[in-house]
């Protein structure tokens, strides 16, 4: 199909120089592009994320997560 875009001068100029490096036109290039990001789009819509829950890992609730020195401590403790 051909049609008219109005598109980015840096995406344009990225586009012919991947075409030049490839040795394909710029159509096919820009095609390509758009598939792929169109391709990328529907998967990611067609498995849409999950929350994670968080879990408690039975650990110790009272350490500071900001102090390294109560890290330390904790650390030191579980060595002995």
């Amino acid at each position: 199909m051909k049609t008219s875009l109005i598109i980015e001068d840096r995406l344009f100029r990225a586009a012919q120089k991947e075409a030049h490096r490839e040795g394909k036109t710029l159509s096919e290039t820009i095609s390509f592009w758009a598939r792929v990001g169109w391709e990328s789009l529907r998967r990611s819509k067609h498995h849409p994320r999950h929350p994670v829950k968080p879990v408690d890992l039975g650990g110790p609730s009272s350490i500071n997560l900001k102090s390294r020195r109560d890290w330390m401590d904790l650390l030191d403790h579980d060595r002995a």
